[in-house]
């Protein structure tokens, strides 16, 4: 699973290599987005980039999508959505833009930020309620991290805790939590927000508030985690980001 971190960081040439040696590059629908909500050189340049690879390119299923697959057919998402290929269209269109930048895009971009905005919101006031966890109800500040780090440990290794996490909190067409393990994305998904509640939590508490900016990155980077669970594989160049898929994911594949 290709991050935005790790394609800013390398130029075409490098990628072809990898593409050479047959690695296979699963990208999501948060990178396109990444990329067209702001325009730049470095994301055009990173548009084109992708296009120099593209035949080693697959676009996995989007979160949305692979939480209506795993609760209408009661199986992992994996099971039942495959990857699609991928075409990058750089040529202008009439306007002097590139197709991948035209108006179309602009809109789908726009949709999708309002979506981005609601999740936004909704997740950071269940972060701030993190302090109310009996483990860390009443903490001393230099005890903060212990704890943090002994409940990630439990959100790794607790499955049937986090089973009945989901459960409590999942809708009546979602499937049953006695269903769910590591292979499906709505395990994951449990998983990761708990996670980076625990980090907004060590990090700011509730006496900061981090920029806007700041917490959109954090969101993006919650779709990008769970697609590099499943797949098992995250090329990336985020130490945290990194961390995060090392912690839940000790088998995986890195690419720094």
């Amino acid at each position: 699973m290709l991050d935005k971190s790790f394609l800013d960081g390398v130029t075409s040439a490098q990628l072809q290599y990898y593409a050479q040696k047959k690695w296979t590059f699963g990208i999501t629908e948060v990178l396109i987005h990444e990329h067209l909500r702001k325009r730049d050189a470095r994301r055009i340049a990173n548009l084109f980039k992708l296009h120099s690879i593209e035949d080693s390119i697959v676009l996995l299923p989007g979160m949305g999508e692979m939480f209506r697959a795993e609760g209408t057919s009661l199986k992992p998402a994996s099971k039942v959505l495959r990857a699609k290929s991928v075409n990058f269209r750089t040529e202008r269109g009439p306007t002097g833009q590139f197709f991948e930048l035209d108006g179309n895009a602009l809109r789908s971009t726009k949709a999708r930020a309002v979506e981005v905005e609601k999740r936004l919101h909704a997740l950071t006031e269940v972060w701030r309620m993190f302090s109310e966890i009996p483990a860390l109800k009443d903490s001393k500040p230099e005890e903060i991290p212990a704890k943090v780090h002994e409940l990630s440990l439990q959100i790794r290794d607790d499955h049937e805790d986090m089973r009945k996490f989901y459960g409590n909190h999942r809708p009546p067409s979602f499937p049953p939590p006695e269903l769910l393990d590591e292979d499906w994305a709505l395990f994951r998904s449990i998983q990761v927000q708990l996670l980076a509640g625990l980090d907004f939590f060590a990090s700011y508490g509730l006496d900061k508030s981090p920029s806007r900016e700041k917490l959109l990155h954090e969101i993006f980077d919650l779709d990008y985690l769970i697609s590099a669970l499943l797949v098992g594989g995250l090329a990336c160049r985020e130490i945290r980001f990194v961390e995060r898929f090392r912690l839940l994911r000790s088998d995986g594949i890195i690419l720094r």
